[in-house]
């Protein structure tokens, strides 16, 4: 099914490229109301095709639980697949509206300016990245074989953020740069899909599950460093020195 979903999208390409741009003639409305159904579609067979997924790795896990690694962190484990989840979910979202946005520019070739154009763009492959990327570790954190992978490691997964996170912080940038009237003043005037460019705009909420991963991955090296060091604090010293001299 995906070859030919690939081949409607590219059909619907090569029939925007020839569609006038004077007016909203109905070829291009044809076109526009396909783009919305096939990106409806697509989204929420991905979204599904990922709940599926999950729904399998948490039964695999409560077949074969594992223990608790305090190690790595309590809270981490217990509660970062959950951002994980919200970051994919969020995320297909706003593929899904980007999408969308990029599929009504090109058909109509009505977009405010070059900048919110691109910026749009990126701010797509950046949901793209992000819905792939959180969705492999939301699988790999609960199985309990994919769990011992390096990648799965706090390091791993500090860097995959910072990286992430430059992403959304970059494309949040071009598009308020693009589209500061719309976003700051309030006033849309005669820009279409006005509230869509407000909405994809608030992709920086994503920001704030980066940062609640970050923190979560923050507090799994707080514990860690605390479990290797209590051995050496100075109550465990003096048990030591106690129990000698007894």
């Amino acid at each position: 099914m995906s070859p030919m979903i690939f081949a409607s999208i590219l059909a619907l390409n090569a029939r925007a490229d020839a569609a006038p741009s004077e007016a909203f003639t109905p070829s291009t409305e044809y076109l526009s109301t396909t783009a919305t159904s096939l990106t409806a579609c697509i989204t929420l067979m991905i979204a599904l095709s990922y709940l599926v997924g999950l729904s399998w790795a948490f039964k695999y896990a409560q077949a074969n639980p594992k223990p608790l690694n305090k190690g790595s962190g309590v809270h981490l484990q217990k509660y970062a697949p959950l951002a994980y989840v919200f970051l994919v979910l969020f995320s297909l979202s706003e593929v899904a509206l980007s999408s969308w946005l990029i599929f009504q520019w090109r058909f109509h070739h009505n977009y405010p300016n070059v900048g919110v154009r691109t910026s749009a763009r990126f701010l797509l492959f950046s949901a793209c990245w992000t819905a792939v990327t959180a969705a492999a570790y939301s699988i790999l954190f609960v199985h309990p074989r994919w769990s011992k992978h390096p990648v799965s490691s706090v390091g791993a997964q500090s860097l995959w953020i910072i990286v992430t996170w430059v992403f959304w912080i970059v494309g949040a940038g071009l598009l308020n740069s693009a589209a500061a009237g719309v976003l700051v003043k309030g006033a849309c005037g005669e820009v279409v899909y006005c509230g869509q460019i407000r909405a994809l705009f608030g992709a920086l909420t994503l920001t704030a599950g980066m940062a609640t991963i970050m923190w979560l991955a923050w507090q799994s090296a707080r514990e860690a460093y605390a479990l290797n060091s209590r051995p050496f604090s100075v109550v465990a010293r003096a048990s030591r020195m106690f129990t000698t001299s007894s």
